[in-house]
């Protein structure tokens, strides 16, 4: 099977949907999944959790390296920098940032399911990590997490838009099937699965 590229705006993807996340999908409050989170108390993700990050980001699927010729992405740093610049400016915590993780992961299992051998251009895991972020806050329905889609558009110092964001975000709901589910035992699962890479974290 010849391979094919995955342009910057997912293009082989359709969007089915554009209001798929509900109310009704709200989930239980920070403190009650016991990571330390109070009211408005924010604890920053880990060094060790942003690498965790890159890495499972990364191997959802191939990516070209550096292109300095692209008008944009060339402006881009490199995936785990962007990673630690975004949860530095938009204070994701790691309750966001692990079901975040598990949108992601959600996405490489679709792309599997379909027998996908697609490669990435640069910045491609820049765009799924940004879409997974953006799930991942408003399936949680919390007030108190911090950013929004144009907060998310600021931290790419103007390679994307806020409707680059939304795109995207679009995008990547309609790869795993609009599968917005994730409770206290994805998560308690997911952290388990992961056990040996997240031995840092306590």
């Amino acid at each position: 099977m010849p391979t094919r590229t995955v342009s910057n705006n997912f293009n082989m993807y359709e969007i089915q949907k554009s209001n798929y996340i509900t109310q009704e999908m709200s989930f239980k409050s920070r403190s009650d999944y016991g990571f330390g989170f109070d009211g408005d108390y924010y604890k920053p993700v880990s060094s060790g959790i942003i690498g965790f990050t890159a890495e499972l980001v990364a191997a959802v699927i191939p990516c070209s390296g550096y292109n300095a010729k692209h008008p944009k992405t060339r402006y881009l740093p490199e995936l785990l920098p962007f990673i630690g610049k975004v949860c530095k400016k938009c204070k994701v915590d790691l309750r966001t940032m692990l079901f975040a993780l598990i949108y992601a992961k959600r996405f490489g299992e679709a792309l599997e399911r379909q027998g996908s051998s697609a490669r990435g251009e640069y910045g491609t895991c820049h765009r799924i990590f940004l879409a997974s972020l953006l799930l991942a806050k408003k399936a949680q329905g919390d007030q108190s997490v911090y950013f929004d889609n144009n907060q998310l558009a600021e931290c790419t110092d103007g390679v994307w838009s806020v409707k680059d964001i939304e795109m995207m975000e679009k995008a990547l709901a309609s790869t795993i099937g609009f599968d917005f589910i994730v409770d206290e035992e994805t998560v308690k699962g997911f952290v388990e699965e992961h056990r040996s890479e997240l031995c840092w974290f306590r």
